[in-house]
């Protein structure tokens, strides 16, 4: 049986790859996903919905200072992905990542942005968003309704084209 760190290891190989399936293998169809202070996503079709966004903005995760805390695998991590790199961010930080299993499935995850790397990311999302509620005010509110991100394959699609238009216009 692989361990908890080789199994983290293996998922983030998946989504690396952006092998959807593959990432969820490694997930307890209990999968509870949380964004200190962002969002929580629960069960696999929901978690589905970040990898399949993860897959159209090529996000590459990395993994690194592995220690078991209080029955936990915690870690830092990084994260680089199109969208980022189309506002201007390189890659943000994620200090840190709590992994919990049920048997040999990644049962919750929470993870945390770097403070100063949230607020970049909450400045770039600020100004896509004002830019966006003046050029397209009906698709900013269908991609952010009441401020919350939706997921998934076709809203990541829509996401890169209003992003593109951003960049050309700024």
């Amino acid at each position: 049986m692989k361990s908890q760190k080789e199994i983290v290891i293996a998922y983030q190989e998946a989504h690396n790859a952006h092998d959807i399936d593959g990432a969820l293998s490694y997930f307890s169809p209990k999968i509870r996903f949380g964004m200190t202070g962002l969002w929580v996503r629960e069960g696999l079709e929901e978690v589905r919905e970040l990898e399949e966004w993860d897959a159209v903005m090529s996000s590459q995760l990395g993994f690194i200072n592995f220690k078991m805390r209080n029955q936990r695998l915690e870690c830092s991590g990084t994260e680089t992905n199109d969208w980022f790199a189309i506002v201007g961010i390189k890659q943000i930080r994620y200090e840190p990542i709590k992994f919990e299993f049920e048997g040999d499935k990644i049962r919750h995850i929470r993870a945390q942005i770097a403070p100063k790397d949230e607020m970049m990311v909450d400045r770039a999302v600020n100004e896509v968003v004002r830019w966006a509620l003046d050029i397209y005010p009906n698709e900013i509110h269908d991609l952010v309704p009441r401020g919350v991100f939706k997921y998934g394959h076709k809203h990541a699609l829509r996401w890169k084209k209003l992003l593109e238009d951003w960049k050309q216009a700024t």
